[in-house]
């Protein structure tokens, strides 16, 4: 990604992140649903947790790392944030989208769950990049990855 400016290489960064978050909530979908027959909005609700934690996990040690402290308090503080930030997102439009399509409309459940992932991409980026990993709140950022592991 040589001569890209920062903020197109974390945009860059963000997409490829949302790709195997795609994969993370529409396999996890597939088996709660499709396989072990759990309830439509419990399923989706599990895959779009597991997507939002390793979504954050890729975010924190790749996509925003110089905004991050690398410590074990701050990894999970804005585990929270995030997780507020985005599953309120998330749950919000992908829900609704995943239960209109598939009982209202009559498409298959996994088709509208992907049309309900692709409706907050954007919003989630702008949330992500001001209000989790805020450069103001990480202006002195602390010990590397390899130091927070020795911390934990």
């Amino acid at each position: 990604m040589g001569k890209l400016s920062p903020k197109v290489k974390r945009i860059i960064k963000f997409q490829v992140v949302a790709v195997g978050g795609t994969i993370v909530n529409m396999t996890t979908l597939f088996i709660l649903k499709g396989q072990a027959r759990f309830p439509l909005i419990v399923s989706g609700a599990i895959a779009i947790e597991l997507a939002i934690i390793h979504n954050f996990t890729w975010h924190y040690f790749k996509t925003w790392k110089e905004r991050v402290h690398n410590t074990v308090k701050d990894y999970f503080k804005r585990l929270f944030q995030y997780n507020i930030v985005t599953a309120s997102i998330d749950f919000t439009i992908n829900l609704s989208f995943l239960w209109f399509l598939t009982n209202v409309v009559g498409l298959h459940y996994m088709l509208s769950n992907l049309f309900g992932m692709m409706a907050g991409p954007i919003l989630k980026y702008f949330a992500n990049d001001l209000l989790i990993f805020n450069r103001k709140k990480t202006d002195n950022p602390g010990p590397k990855n390899s130091e927070m592991q020795e911390k934990a």
